[in-house]
């Protein structure tokens, strides 16, 4: 596809870090949990010895940014089970254009591949979910395929609406978050959910445990073991959204205990909404999330395609 429009494509330069940050937050206002890249995401990846402004694009339609697109070579984000070389395979990040210019949106999808079929990647894979309207089909039309390895609702939001009140739930096993006696079995379990290494894990949970926003920090341990280990926090640009941003458990009664604790602690701190993600090891706890009065209001999927 060539593109002949009044929009026009550009490479990164730091001195529009504040504008892609704007439209970033605009194009995801609605969502259920809005999320955006920060004016300190920019500056980390562009401040980075191998940063290449050819794959962070930005359009304008005259003098305003509508929109920009990112792709990460050799990414170890959704770069499972690949067909080709590491250095063949890019994630490309769903474009991001302000609503009434889908025209950019098309335009950064055909530089970016342009730019990646120049450094000689032969695959790429994009992840979207229907908090986008149309997304998947979207990808469809460019030629994306849906992918065996991420494939559709490998991930999952479900939200419960702080309107109904708290959940009526026993929750005898939640016990406090502890640093001296829990860190060590925590940080193993953050550190495997998340494939970091584990003193990265260690780190990140000594940081979120001294956070004036802590929604809740819980676990729950069986024979002196653990059990179940949650955190949950608040959404970075919509305070009243809270969600968790870890929750795992050895069993579904343990599992709903966390969820429970976690909710009914946003709720007393004047939340709207929480949303608890539902990825890997704990999908298999969908049903138990429902049974709570939890609802589906996002479904995942990761599309692939060959350059």
């Amino acid at each position: 596809m060539i593109f002949v429009t009044e929009y026009k494509v550009y490479h990164y330069d730091s001195e529009v870090a504040e504008e892609l940050v704007r439209v970033s937050a605009k194009v995801a206002e609605n969502w259920s949990w809005p999320y955006q890249h920060s004016l300190e995401a920019f500056n980390n990846m562009s401040s980075q010895s191998d940063f290449d402004p050819g794959l962070l694009l930005y359009c304008k339609k005259g003098e305003e940014i509508v929109g920009y697109i990112l792709a990460d070579i050799g990414s170890k984000f959704l770069g499972s089970k690949l067909s080709v070389k590491k250095e063949e395979f890019a994630r490309v990040l769903f474009p991001r254009a302000l609503s009434g210019h889908e025209k950019a949106a098309d335009l950064l999808l055909e530089k970016i591949f342009e730019n990646l079929r120049s450094r000689r990647v032969k695959l790429v894979r994009s992840r979207t979910s229907n908090m986008r309207p149309n997304s998947f089909n979207y990808l469809k039309k460019w030629g994306y395929t849906e992918s065996t390895v991420f494939p559709l609702g490998y991930k999952l939001y479900y939200q419960y609406n702080s309107s109904k009140g708290k959940i009526d739930y026993p929750i005898d096993d939640i016990q406090l978050f502890d640093e001296q006696r829990d860190l060590k079995e925590c940080s193993k379990w953050v550190a495997e959910f998340f494939n970091i290494p584990v003193e990265t894990a260690k780190a990140n949970i000594q940081q979120i445990n001294t956070r004036d926003d802590l929604v809740s920090h819980c676990v729950i341990r069986e024979k002196n073991n653990l059990a179940g280990y949650c955190y949950a926090l608040p959404n970075s640009n919509v305070k009243k959204i809270h969600a968790t941003f870890y929750i795992d458990a050895i069993n579904n009664h343990y599992f709903k205990q966390l969820l429970v604790k976690s909710v009914n602690n946003g709720i007393i701190a004047k939340s709207e909404t929480f949303i608890v993600d539902l990825i890997y090891s704990v999908l298999k706890y969908e049903e138990a999330a429902k049974s709570l009065g939890f609802e589906k209001v996002a479904t995942w999927g990761v599309f692939e395609k060959s350059l």
